[in-house]
């Protein structure tokens, strides 16, 4: 009977020893794939985000017509770089293109994850060309010729937009009112800025924000899923808890939704419904969640993620014309 009770507890340690072992190898590739989610997303490879020279070949050669407008734009002095710091010491790039006169306004043109100014010049010839703006063209953390060691997907980035940019932007023109207007990440960052408060005196009035994702958590859960095939739980809820540990901001804090019911001034949400990488559906909680205030809402027929303005170039700066006047009208 003793024996037996010994043969007993002999295999109850070893199947105790092999469940312990089996949840530490699952505890340590858990963790190796939140660290791998992690790196993946605030690090993925520079590409072409810092390398400007080579992004404005590519725009080039898509638009020949933009090199001989940013080259004349260059050489009369209307178009300049600019470098501001941050709080922390680290400085941020951006663009200032600036009529020789007064202008309609001016707009605050923010890129998306992983690019530059750069990318951004058909939307600011827009801004600029079409609807007469003064235009000021920021590059966030780690992006282009900005400082910075990761992405933080725009959650911090919208307080460079209220402390920096927006400031410049009524510095250099304080008589004009001003929009910001964001494609992908940056319409993220343009829906987080959009639940700050801002003084009347910096004459802050509407946001236009293009197939920006309602919060960085739900970004990378579909992100998972649909690059990866895996589970979000519990290698994203570990990637987030390195991320707050490393860097001290939170994928779930870093919400759209929850800053545009803030949000008091219009806004114009536009989405592709054959968007496959910000899904569509997204536009819509976003859109539903701003309760106060007046808004609008454009999805483009056939339209996948970032292309609304390119293959409707003419009914895209229309609706952003007729939404700015309106705002104005409601003066």
């Amino acid at each position: 009977m003793q024996r037996k009770c010994l043969i007993l507890l002999t295999k109850m340690k070893d199947f105790f020893r092999f469940v312990i072992i089996v949840l530490l190898i699952i505890c340590g590739v858990a963790i190796y794939f939140g660290h791998f989610m992690l790196n993946v997303a605030v690090k993925p490879e520079a590409d072409y985000r810092h390398q400007l020279d080579s992004t404005y070949l590519r725009v080039y050669n898509k638009y020949p017509e933009l090199k001989a407008w940013h080259d004349s734009l260059v050489a009369k002095g209307n178009l300049r770089d600019t470098v501001l710091q941050a709080a922390d010491g680290s400085s941020r790039h951006g663009l200032i293109l600036q009529h020789d006169s007064l202008s309609k306004g001016s707009s605050v043109v923010l890129h998306g994850y992983n690019d530059n100014s750069a990318v951004m010049m058909r939307y600011f010839f827009m801004h600029y060309e079409v609807l007469g703006r003064d235009v000021i063209v920021p590059e966030h953390f780690n992006h282009g010729g900005s400082d910075g060691d990761h992405i933080r997907f725009g959650w911090l980035d919208r307080l460079d937009i209220k402390n920096l940019w927006i400031p410049l932007a009524h510095k250099l023109w304080p008589k004009e009112d001003i929009v910001v207007h964001g494609l992908s990440m940056g319409g993220a960052i343009t829906m987080f800025t959009s639940g700050e408060d801002f003084p009347d005196s910096l004459r802050v009035k509407a946001f236009i924000e293009d197939c920006g994702f309602n919060s960085t958590w739900d970004e990378l859960v579909y992100q998972i899923k649909n690059d990866y095939g895996m589970p979000s739980f519990p290698i994203l809820d570990i990637a987030n808890f390195f991320c707050k540990l490393r860097y001290g901001w939170d994928f779930k804090e870093s919400d759209a939704v929850k800053q545009v019911a803030k949000c008091v001034k219009p806004m114009l949400f536009i989405h592709g419904d054959a968007d496959d990488f910000v899904p569509t559906e997204m536009v819509f909680k976003c859109y539903e969640a701003k309760v106060k205030g007046y808004k609008e809402l454009w999805v483009v027929p056939g339209a996948k993620h970032a292309r609304s303005i390119h293959e409707n170039w003419d009914e895209y700066c229309e609706r952003c014309e007729e939404f700015i006047n309106r705002v104005e009208s409601m003066k």
